[in-house]
This record gives structure tokens, sequence and C-alpha cells, in this order.
């Protein structure tokens, strides 16, 4: 297995190696616990005593407080969409980062180390690929135990046990994830009067950033959301693609980036519309969340340019419809002035209303705000306007401001296009439609494949580890922070379905194996036990042995009896009794397993007990026919004719007929007396019957 350090989308590199004993982790049953760590020192950023409000559901009251309560909100979203056996840990700060008086650095939030070659482990099922990077957390996901169990230097990796070996702003920590927050914002010179709102509710105003969705977003970039890949020279770490980027496809060359070279990845991140997603949950999902109606100019004519151009929509004014507004091009003019140096930048009223009014006024990006540009086309009597941007780049931006009094709809187009545009306008008349393309998915190419984003230039922390921001509904993870966004990572948002492509399967009861492999998905049995066969789990299976009924009246539950035998009556089916007739001796040694016999007489030594024996002597005769049941007598000789055999029988008589006196049979008898000869046994039967004996007078 091998480790190599990656603090964030902006974070250098450093390849390291390390061992780890592979012990499964003790399922948490809460799919994934997420826990913040306060690397802040006392007073500031998470400390910071200063008294607030509780507000939209958050108690804190301190500011320090809420934030961590807002940090801790947003990880529990995660752990509760999410499933790991193993603990994710955040190592986290509020601290100044880059920011003026209209911009600002949020915040940032990167996997410390990424980790390939993880071994299976027991039900986990490790890398999903060999030689393939993946984010910490998520390597501990596949691995089923805590990959890292010693603190170490987010900037070298080596051993440590306190911030200050580390050096600079690195930190020694265990975590997973390192999570750095604008503690200025809103402050003078830090994006001025725009703080952030740390309830839970959502409902910031327009003049609020709403924390929870920054952090669900930058902590979806610690969980995975993001590739490691060079875009400066193209170079993989390590020599290894990432379970990202071996996904990434340009739909231009056909190749994905793990088969590119350094150069070819260079080219595809700022191949801009053409880096897309090859396969997978995310394109499954597309047609059920991005929406058709792409914002597009369309040049009607002349046919030398005609065609569609990309545009960034502005936020003010008029959106643009299906329908569209449709006419002819033409330049605005102002005066070059203090307001504006060109006579193109419309930061003045109109010089050429005539021509402008009932057409689509085109002009220059620069000098003055955009919404003073569409005011004073707007005045002049333009249906629309386009702002050709004055540096290069692609996609155009949007065009921001607000301004209630603007009705036309307005767009930005690229230098490039601005250029090819007025060229053809020097010598024609350039019809456009400025409309939403029905045709077109918004965020998805033709084959509903979801785009990245891939600017031309590259902008570092925001190129490809994005969906691309012409996704419509907004995406979670585009690289810009939208107004509209909930806190759902589900529903109508692509991200868990990235989380699930890059090898966050669902395991619901955290045992290692997936939901769709998983024969009780949600009850832990990493064995996967199954006594009847019928793919349902014994740890879930109300009837484990399949006999028709339910375990918990089944007097054997995992012995398939339907007809519930019990011999003895003692609570267990006679198929899993040991003592079926509870005589204190168990089955396999009970020569009567069904007739209580605790003495196990044998009379006949056949192994059969005289209980449930039915020749208890062997002679061939049933013991209820047999004259002597417990002495073999097969001729059942009865001399006496009393019932009882001869060979079991301790008294002969009395004799019942004068024939048994003959033959010297007469000496036999014994009961009631011994008869000394043939002529008083006869006596003795003739006064039996009443009669008298010739001997006697």
């Amino acid at each position: 297995m091998r480790r190599h350090l990656d603090a964030g989308l902006l974070a250098p590199i450093a390849l390291l190696a390390l061992a780890f004993a592979v012990l499964p982790a003790t399922p948490a049953f809460a799919n994934a616990t997420i826990t913040i760590f306060n690397g802040n020192a006392a007073g500031v950023g998470f400390n910071d005593p200063t008294p607030a409000a509780p507000v939209g559901g958050n108690p804190g009251t301190t500011l320090g407080a809420q934030r961590l309560n807002a940090f801790q909100f947003a990880a529990d979203i995660w752990g509760a969409t999410l499933d790991s056996s193993v603990p994710i840990k955040i190592y986290a700060t509020f601290e100044p980062l880059s920011c003026n008086a209209t911009s600002a650095t949020l915040g940032s939030a990167g996997t410390i180390f990424i980790w390939s070659n993880i071994p299976p482990n027991g039900t986990y099922p490790g890398s999903e690929f060999p030689n393939t990077w993946t984010s910490q957390a998520l390597s501990a996901k596949r691995g089923g135990v805590d990959i890292l169990t010693t603190p170490l230097c987010t900037n070298t990796g080596a051993v440590c046990t306190t911030n200050a070996e580390c050096g600079g702003t690195a930190v020694c920590t265990d975590a997973e994830i390192r999570a750095r927050f604008n503690v200025n914002l809103g402050n003078v010179g830090c994006l001025t009067g725009i703080p952030w709102y740390l309830g839970f509710d959502n409902n910031h105003t327009a003049n609020q950033i709403d924390l929870v969705t920054v952090l669900l977003h930058e902590f979806g970039h610690g969980l995975g959301f993001q590739q490691f890949a060079s875009l400066a020279n193209g170079a993989l770490p390590g020599g290894f693609p990432d379970v990202y980027n071996r996904r990434l496809l340009d739909n231009g060359t056909g190749k994905t980036w793990n088969i590119m070279t350094g150069p070819e990845r260079v080219a595809s991140s700022i191949n801009y519309g053409h880096l897309v997603w090859s396969n997978g949950q995310v394109n499954t999902e597309v047609p059920g969340v991005l929406a058709f109606g792409l914002p597009n100019l369309r040049v009607n004519s002349p046919g030398s340019i005609s065609g569609s151009y990309a545009v960034g929509e502005a936020q003010f004014g008029a959106p643009l419809s299906n329908v569209g507004v449709s006419g002819d091009l033409v330049k605005a003019l102002d005066a070059a002035n203090a307001a504006g140096p060109t006579t193109f930048d419309a930061c003045t009223a109109i010089t050429n209303a005539g021509d402008v009014a009932g057409k689509i006024a085109l002009v220059d990006r620069g000098t003055c705000g955009f919404i003073v540009k569409a005011a004073n086309v707007q005045a002049a009597g333009a249906i629309a306007m386009v702002v050709a941007d004055n540096a290069a780049g692609a996609p155009p931006a949007g065009l921001g401001g607000v301004d209630p009094t603007i009705v036309i709809p307005s767009v930005r187009i690229t230098i490039t296009d601005g250029n090819t545009i007025k060229a053809a306008m020097a010598s024609n008349t350039v019809n456009i439609t400025l409309a939403r393309d029905l045709t077109k998915r918004q965020g998805a190419d033709d084959m509903d494949r979801a785009q990245f984003y891939a600017p031309n230039p590259v902008v570092g922390g925001s190129s490809v580890s994005h969906y691309d921001i012409s996704a419509f509904p907004n995406q979670l993870m585009e690289p810009n922070i939208n107004n509209d966004l909930t806190h759902n990572v589900t529903g109508v948002d692509l991200t868990l379905a990235l989380m699930r492509d890059i090898g966050w399967y669902p395991d619901t009861d955290v045992d290692g194996l997936a939901n769709s492999a998983d024969n009780c998905p949600n009850v832990s049995n990493p064995g996967q036990a199954d006594l009847d066969g019928d793919h349902l789990g014994d740890a879930c299976d109300p009837d484990d042995d399949g006999d028709g009924v339910n375990d918990d009246v089944d007097n054997c539950p995992v012995d398939a009896n339907s007809d519930q035998a019990n011999n003895d009556g003692d609570a267990l089916g006679d198929v899993c009794d040991p003592d079926d007739d509870n005589d204190g001796v168990m089955d396999g040694a009970d020569n009567c397993p069904f007739t209580s016999n605790g003495d196990q007489l044998d009379t006949d030594g056949d192994g059969l007990g005289n209980a449930c024996d039915a020749d208890d002597d062997g002679d061939g005769v049933a013991d209820g026919s047999d004259n002597c049941p417990l002495v073999g007598n097969t001729d059942q000789a009865d001399f006496d004719r009393d019932g009882r055999g001869d060979v079991c029988d301790p008294l002969t008589g009395p004799p019942q007929d004068k024939a048994q006196c003959m033959n010297g049979n007469w000496g036999r008898f014994n009961d009631p007396r011994t008869f000394p000869n043939q002529g008083l046994c006869i006596c003795y039967i003739m006064s039996a019957h009443g009669e008298k004996c010739p001997s006697i007078k």
C-alpha cells in the first residue's frame, strides 16, 4: 500500500510509504461518524467568546460555538449520507484567508493523504483499482480500518506530537481531512458587509453566505470529490491516476485521463465543454437531474458565422426564455471620457440611440459595471445587451449586479467570439437570437454525460474538480456557491452519485459488504450465514429454516419442522431437541428416544428399549400377544392355560380338565397343591366341576 500527502486542492504533494495492520473496525451503525477537531487557539476562531444570539436552529451563544456547531451540523449531513465503519476526523480552523473588499476566499478543505493498493480485509474490498489513488477517508472505508493511527505533519508526513515540529502553517494530526475557513469574512476589507450565516436552516439573506452550504461543498472535496494530477504539466502523483480522474473523459479525443499523457491532460483541462464523466451513476442520474434549456447566442446570419455561441447569463434583468429575443446586433456607441475610455464600453449615455433602438446592443466589457452598461443601452431602446469580454478565457462568466429597473436580458460572450462577430459586422448585418436551447441539457454533453469545469485558462483550486458552471439546477459541487443551493447532497444534486462512482458504495449496516451484495443490508452480518439458502441472511430472516413458521414462534428456528412436532412438550421441537422424551438420556444414546425410559431396560439386547420395543424378548411374538413378553418362548406353551406361558409362569395349575392329569403330567401341578398321583389330580378336577370322585364313597 502506498500513501501520498495532499492537504487540499492547492497543497504541495510529497510521496511517503507506511505500513499498517489490517484489523476490522467496529461497526458504528451511524452510517459514518464525522468529528470536527478544533485546531484554533484560545480566544479565536472556534473559541471566539463574542456573545451571539442563537440563529436558525444553531443553539450556540458565542460566535465560536456557533461556528463549531455549523461545522458539526454539515459533518453530520455527510455522515448520514455516506457509510463507513471507520470514524472520519476533520482538523478545522477559522483563520485569515485571502480577501479584499469585493472578493474573498471563503474556505478550503481536502484530504491530507491519498492512498493506493489498500488490501482486502475480511468483507471489506480494499482498493477498487490497483495503483490508483483514493482519499484517506475513502481508503479507510474500503479497508475497514483506521489507516493512520499516528499523528503526522501535514506538510511532510513525518511522525510528530505537536504542530511546532511541523513548521509553517502545517499541523500535526491523524485526521483524514484539513479544513480552513475565512475568519474575517464580512469585515471591512474582506467581502465587506457580507458575513457568514451560521444558522442550520439555510435562511440566509442576499448579503450573507450560508456557512453550512460552503462546508458541505468543501467537505465533499475532502471526502474524495477531487483529482490529483498536476494541471501545470499533467503529471500523475507517483505515476498513478486517482479514482476521480480515471472517469474523466475528453469527448473530443475519446480518452480518459488515466490513459492520457501529461500534455494531453493539460490540454483536456482547458478544453471547455468537452471534459465529461465517462460512465457510472452520475450519468445515469443526469436525465433526472439536469434540465434542458442551455442559454446560448445563436447567429442566424450571415451564414459565414452562423451557429451557437456560449454565453454567461446576467443576474439582473429578464432571464433568457425558451422563445428568446431575436434582432439585429448593433454596436452601442458612447463618449470616450473618464467614465469609460472607449466609445464601445457603454459607460455613459448611448450616442447612436437611433441605431440601437429596437435592436440588440453589443458593448465591450470594462471600466464601469454591467448594470451601468445595461441601463444605458436600455435607455437607448435596446431590446437586449451582449457584452464582449476584454480578456481571454472560456467559458464566459455570468454578469453580476442588482438593479430591478433593468428589464432587458443581458449576456456575456468570450473575447474570441466577440472578435469573430465584430469582424462579420464590419461588412454584414448580423442577426442573432438570445434564448435557451431546448435541445441541450444544461451541464451535460449531447450524450447526457455530466460536464466538468475546464475553463481556459486554468483556475487554480476550481478547474476539473467541480461540475461545470452551466449545470442547472445548480449543483453543490460547482466552483461557485449559488444562493439557491439546499443542504442536500442527493435529490436534484449529482454529488452523491459521483461519490458512489469513486468507491463510496452504500453499506447501511457498515459490515463492509455493499448493500447490493449483502443478504442483510440493514443488519450487520459479515459472515452472511443463510441457513435456508433463500438469499435472506439469518440475521434478518424472520424464518431462518424456511419451514413457514417464523422464528419467534418456531420451536426449532434453525431446523425445518413445519409440523412443529414436540414429543415431550418442552418447547423444543423434536428435530432440534437433544432429549425428545425428556428422560435425561440424550437421543443419541437413548434406546427409546421418543419414549421416556430412564432405566434404559432392554431385555432382548436388541438396542431397542423395552419401553418402545414391540417384542421385548425377541421371540418373534409381539408383546401384545406374547404370554411371556419378557421371556423368549416362540411356542407360547401354556400347560395350565392361565394365559401365562410356561417359561415365565412360577405356578402350574390349577388343572382344568382330566387330560391334563394324564401321562404323568399330574406331577407338574403345584397350584393349589401338589398331586401325588393321577387319581387325586382327576378328583380335584371333578370336584371343581361338581362331580363326585369315584374314589370317594
